[in-house]
């Protein structure tokens, strides 16, 4: 996608009296820059309490919402930051030029206020999500006549009814958007062609019309289930809300906006790696509650698993310590219980403790209070996280669990702590295979506590190539080092 530009008027949605001439922008990664041909007054003035006059802040005032027009068209600019003003000042005069950008656009509506509860649907569509919902509306059979050659093939689109589930008070459904066969006859450049088209698309329906940014978080966390189950990164392809007209009739909006990821170029075709899991794995509608529930109780942790593949740049060292502190993050989270003693034999060894200390200076006895905890290790935290996924994938995918937990220990420590060892350039291939295989490990993890089977975790880590070769080179890594 090019970029695109859009040429209008623009105000504040607070002011609409003043209305200011510019373009759009908006590049393929979803970038948004206002570029005007004069400019909105930012001033802060502050009068007197005598009325003599006023005092100007060195501050400027916010802009929350832009409202803009081109053609038929109508833009709200949400969450904007003024970034070049020209000829703004008190002796200055009339503003010359002045650019913004903005975090988010709302293509097809003047949006009021950001806190206006009006719109009713959501709807995405994510990289891969027709692959990873095992559906499609095209069928194909293949029809061999004796002896086997020649073949002919025929196609037919059938419907395919859509899948949906509640998750608290919200709706959310999975459905397939096709469109009729299309054919084309070019007598003049001898050409004749027939086409058909689908597409999967996640719709989000809430009990009662909200705010725009409703839909921010779910939107996110499913956008994470594509990447966790592909294990690949999935960015929106597109997204869009709607919203009630004051006549009853519904108008869809387009969401335009920066992402966390997107694929840099959707023309460019990639070879597909195999799926962890698909929904010919899991039913729908056990694991988008399963999974919506999961992600809140370990969001932190995931928040940082998933950003390592949605920002695949950085040191390497960088990104280990990233796994290493979304492994710990996500067993406090998932194993909050899981201590080293009972609670009963952890009160009579501190009871223990403070009555050898009865005589001991106050400070003492407070260092122990505050300091003894039950809490277990690193080592001990990274070996029940590698115990919660099926065994057998467990052990195809590390070798010796306990060599990889402290050689995650290990480098969790020096990382942390900045020690020498950390940066030695030889041990920077040993670090990439840490962290991928850790990466690979939380992934089984997640698994497990959607439910997903057994067998699936260890095709995942059977089948998946990039997960097969990674944990062949890790464990004779590994095995060099024994």
């Amino acid at each position: 996608m090019t970029e695109r530009t859009w040429r209008g008027h623009w105000w504040e949605a607070a002011a609409p009296g003043v209305r200011v001439p510019g373009i759009l922008r908006c590049n393929e990664e979803g970038e948004a820059r206002l570029e005007l041909v004069g400019g909105f007054d930012l001033t802060i003035r502050q009068p007197f309490a005598n009325g003599g006059g006023y005092s100007i802040s060195s501050d400027r005032r916010d802009v929350p919402l832009i409202h803009g027009s081109s053609g038929n068209e109508k833009f709200t600019l949400l969450d904007n930051s003024c970034v070049h003003s020209s000829g703004l000042g008190f002796f200055d005069g009339d503003i010359t030029r002045q650019d913004w950008t903005s975090i988010r656009i709302l293509r097809g509506m003047h949006l009021e206020s950001l806190d206006a509860p009006i719109f009713v649907r959501a709807h995405l569509r994510l990289e891969r999500l027709l692959h990873w919902s095992h559906k499609t509306a095209f069928q194909i059979s293949t029809e061999r006549r004796d002896g086997g050659l020649p073949r002919s093939k025929r196609v037919e689109k059938v419907e395919i009814e859509p899948v949906a589930v509640r998750h608290a008070d919200l709706e959310i459904s999975l459905r397939l958007l096709t469109r009729d066969f299309q054919y084309e006859d070019k007598k003049v450049s001898n050409e004749r062609s027939a086409s058909g088209w689908e597409a999967a698309v996640l719709t989000f329906t809430p009990p009662h019309p909200v705010p725009c940014k409703y839909f921010d978080e779910v939107e996110k966390d499913m956008q994470d289930l594509l990447t966790l189950s592909t294990y690949e990164p999935c960015g929106a392809l597109s997204r869009t809300l709607t919203f009630k007209k004051p006549d009853g009739t519904p108008k869809e909006v387009e969401v335009i906006g920066r992402q966390i990821y997107r694929t840099p170029s959707q023309e460019k075709s990639t070879r597909d790696k195999e799926p962890l899991f698909t929904l010919a794995d899991i039913d729908f509608r056990d694991v988008i509650p399963a999974w919506l529930e999961l992600k809140d109780r370990a969001r932190t942790g995931c928040n940082i698993l998933f950003g390592l593949r949605y920002i695949d740049r950085g040191y390497v060292g960088t990104r280990l310590l990233g796994a290493a502190t979304a492994a710990e993050s996500i067993h406090a989270c998932l194993r909050s219980t899981s201590t080293p003693l009972t609670k009963q034999e952890y009160r009579k060894l501190k009871d223990k403790i403070l009555a050898a200390l009865s005589d001991e200076p106050k400070h003492l006895v407070d260092f122990v209070k505050t300091g003894l905890r039950n809490n277990p290790t690193y080592n001990e935290r990274m070996l029940e996280l590698a115990s919660i996924p099926d065994d057998g994938a467990v052990d195809a995918l590390l070798g010796d669990r306990e060599q990889w937990a402290r050689a995650l220990k290990k480098a969790r420590n020096d990382l942390a702590h900045a020690n020498e060892r950390s940066s030695e350039s030889d041990e920077i291939s040993q670090a990439f295979l840490l962290m991928e295989v850790t990466y690979a490990l939380l992934c089984l993890v997640l698994m497990s506590e959607l439910g997903v089977s057994q067998e699936v975790q260890r095709r995942a880590v059977e089948m998946n190539s990039k997960i097969s070769h990674i944990s062949h080179q890790f464990k004779k890594e590994m095995a060099a080092l024994s």
